[in-house]
């Protein structure tokens, strides 16, 4: 759940319930008509018909849900801290990613997302080594 409030953390609420509902209108309305996505393991995104697009087909494709666990804002810039429940394409296995995205804002519109997930073999699961998602109140899958 979002501790710190603010306007600019409902929009990115705002984003993720339109990202878990899949729905490209809402999505496309997050954000500047020339917003851009970065990421760490993928090249960017850009436009807002590429981005509504591309996060849609991912929550379809893969069953996705995020969760934001924490958020801060200032200025026009906001950051949240989330998970991603998701189904594996393969294996059907239900897994969790974690990351942290940066937000910067043209007034109530999205115009830069800046990405910060990675997981690995030696990491598959994405969590933070040695810290207490549960005991925080971080979604966790059932055991």
């Amino acid at each position: 759940m979002i501790r710190a409030m603010g306007h600019l953390l409902d929009l990115v609420r705002a984003y993720y319930a339109a990202c878990n509902a899949a729905d490209a209108d809402r999505l496309r309305a997050c954000f500047t008509a020339d917003a851009a996505h970065y990421f760490t393991r993928l090249p960017p995104l850009h436009g807002d018909v590429a981005l509504a697009g591309a996060f849609a087909a991912t929550q379809r494709r893969l069953d996705a849900r995020w969760t934001v666990e924490h958020g801060l804002e200032a200025g026009d810039e906001a950051v949240s801290e989330w998970t991603m429940a998701w189904t594996h394409p393969a294996s059907g296995r239900r897994r969790l990613d974690r990351g942290t995205e940066w937000f910067a804002f043209t007034g109530d519109r999205i115009r830069e997302i800046r990405a910060y997930h990675h997981s690995d073999a030696a990491n598959r699961s994405g969590d933070l080594l040695g810290f207490d998602h549960a005991g925080r109140g971080h979604t966790v899958l059932a055991s």
